[in-house]
């Protein structure tokens, strides 16, 4: 079964097990992710995930084995699994439920920006997330968004705070659409 969050958990609970570091297990997943999917054709089943194994076994380990960090090992192992199980394909989703997980436990929200130009109060959109979340730390993904026109565009989680001029624009083409399809006239 498909349950990114079951997995995301399995793996964290794995680093954690082993006192692994877990940005340290997360960015080895990460690179090893990218590194298989980038192999050719499907990779999948019990024979690919010994070949694999193989493969990830030649690429990680140096000359020096006691080199090789915990959190790549278990990163391997879990790539192993992902693959054993015909699951790899869903590496996207149990990466951003692990990152989703890691930031609540550690009482950090997560925000994405849209905007035209940069933001002059950046800070205080900060600082009120904080306070409304009782999140620690705010970390804030920007991205330029010239068809805003103007204002920004805040998501948190599943939420949206839409201030741009885009969205009023549309509102009041809407209002005046229906008024005039209602027969209203009298704005």
């Amino acid at each position: 079964m498909y349950f990114p969050k079951t997995w995301a958990k399995a793996f964290i609970n794995s680093l954690e097990r082993e006192d692994t570091d877990i940005e340290e297990g997360i960015q080895a997943l990460i690179f090893l992710a990218d590194k298989v999917k980038a192999l050719p054709g499907i990779v999948s089943g019990r024979i690919a995930s010994k070949r694999l194994q193989e493969l990830l076994h030649e690429e990680t380990v140096t000359a020096d084995p006691e080199a090789v960090s915990s959190g790549l090992k278990i990163a391997v192992r879990f790539i192993i699994l992902l693959v054993r199980k015909n699951m790899l394909r869903h590496i996207n989703p149990v990466m951003k439920e692990i990152r989703k997980l890691v930031n609540e436990k550690h009482g950090i929200v997560e925000v994405s920006l849209e905007y035209v130009s940069p933001l002059e109060n950046e800070s205080r959109i900060m600082e009120s997330i904080k306070k409304r979340s009782g999140a620690t730390k705010v970390i804030i993904n920007n991205r330029q968004n010239p068809e805003l026109i103007g204002g920004y565009k805040l998501r948190i989680g599943d939420e949206v705070i839409d201030a741009s001029v885009r969205s009023q624009l549309d509102i009041l083409k809407n209002t005046l659409q229906n008024a005039q399809l209602s027969g209203d006239g009298g704005y």
